[in-house]
């Protein structure tokens, strides 16, 4: 589907993980979808990894490198392809050593990029994939495979934090550009959080109200990912917009947090918007 005009408010560098695997030629597609709109340039990475204990088979191991690096090559070479007959400026890199993670946060702290945009097979994201989002110091999209991006219904998943309140900001301005209806969404776990949930969604309903975003209101009860994710499917949103922290480390992830099972759940595309 051909994405009309730019939905993010400021994207002119994309930077697109791939392996050559079919997430991650899904993952290229959306960041070339994207690019043409909103005239970014695509920065194409792909890590050649080498397993740490690879090192243990000294005599077969230049032979394991040069296939990984022809199978990195390949990869990139098809995303340079697509791009430039797309008309979308492209710049590959690629790298090989262990922990792909780390070069793909290098890269986008070092190119100063907008958007990281990662694809997802199944219900795991990986856990490069999962690393990467926690390190991000941008905006994160993660499209599943099969899942096609569109704003005609954009899903804010909020609880009132700061966040969450960056989140909203980013999704009601796509809501404005593209004329979509923003679905406001907060969970309560038990009764005495209703309350709360309710006073997260009246913050973003009336901002959005003001912009002359058409909203939907939802307060659900339950666990707070799956509630996410059911709403999402029932109103057959083309995105979910979610709020996470900025730059925190590892040790600190949302291992096991809201962000993070939604994410592993949802068959739809995800936007992370990170305080940095």
């Amino acid at each position: 589907m051909a994405i009309g005009a730019c939905p993010l408010t400021k994207v002119d560098k994309i930077l697109v993980a791939t392996d050559g695997s079919e997430a991650g030629k899904f993952a290229a597609q959306a960041a070339i979808e994207l690019a043409k709109p909103c005239e970014s340039t695509v920065y194409a990475i792909c890590v050649a990894e080498v397993p740490v204990f690879a090192a243990e088979f000294v005599e077969t191991l230049p032979q394991l490198i040069d296939s990984l690096e022809k199978r990195a090559k390949a990869a990139l070479d098809e995303v340079k392809t697509l791009s430039e007959k797309n008309g979308v400026k492209c710049e590959t890199i690629s790298y090989t050593g262990p922990d792909p993670f780390k070069y793909i946060i290098d890269e986008a702290i070092k190119n100063r990029v907008d958007l990281i945009i990662l694809g997802k097979k199944g219900v795991m994201l990986g856990a490069v994939g999962t690393k990467v989002i926690a390190n991000a110091p941008c905006k994160v999209l993660v499209v599943p495979v099969g899942a096609t991006l569109n704003f005609d219904r954009i899903v804010i998943a909020t609880d009132g934090s700061v966040y969450s309140q960056l989140a909203a900001s980013e999704a009601i301005g796509m809501a404005k550009r593209f004329s979509s209806e923003l679905i406001i969404v907060s969970v309560a776990k038990k009764d005495e959080n209703i309350s709360y949930a309710e006073e997260a969604v009246k913050m973003v309903k009336e901002v959005a109200e003001r912009e002359g975003v058409k909203v939907q209101s939802v307060i659900a009860k339950g666990e707070a990912f799956e509630q996410i994710v059911d709403t999402a499917n029932k109103n057959a949103a083309g995105l979910i917009v979610m709020g996470t922290y900025g730059r925190t480390g590892i040790e600190k992830f949302f291992m096991g947090s809201i962000a993070e099972k939604v994410i592993s759940t949802s068959a739809r595309p995800i936007l992370v918007v990170k305080k940095k």
